[in-house]
């Protein structure tokens, strides 16, 4: 049987194949192939990269969530804020644009507090416009 050298080299090293689909960060590539890994990936365009920061930012959110010490809670909130500047970048958004408009929603909404941790509302079926908000949301809240 005749072997081509990828497949010769694939029946001597065995390599594992994993799936990724996710963006990292520009140092990273050097450094895993300098740990022998290979890498497969291809160029986002503009729309794709913008959609692959907003994936980023809730890995990275999730990764907050489940940290465990105040030392990994400060990397996993600097990765965050890595991520929320390149999100501004992508879109020509500067950060004090946002910190504008932090002011302005905290001036009318206020800010978190322990004492307001709300377990569920309830609220009249003739409150449509409320019912509406809720139910009408990109992530509509859940009727118990």
């Amino acid at each position: 049987m005749t072997y081509s050298k990828k497949n010769y080299l694939n029946e001597i090293i065995s390599m594992k194949k994993y799936q990724f689909n996710k963006l990292i960060r520009s140092h990273l590539p050097e450094r895993m192939k300098e740990e022998g890994v290979e890498l497969y990936g291809r160029h986002l365009s503009k729309d794709e990269f913008a959609q692959e920061l907003k994936n980023k930012l809730i890995e990275e959110a999730l990764e907050v969530k489940d940290t465990d010490s105040r030392d990994n809670l400060v990397r996993e909130l600097a990765d965050i804020m890595e991520v929320v500047e390149a999100i501004l970048l992508a879109n020509g958004i500067t950060s004090e644009e946002v910190e504008r408009e932090r002011v302005v929603k905290r001036k009318i909404n206020g800010h978190f507090l322990p004492a307001n941790f709300i377990t569920y509302i309830e609220v009249s079926t003739d409150n449509q416009k409320v019912i509406n908000y809720l139910e009408n949301r990109n992530r509509p809240y859940e009727l118990i």
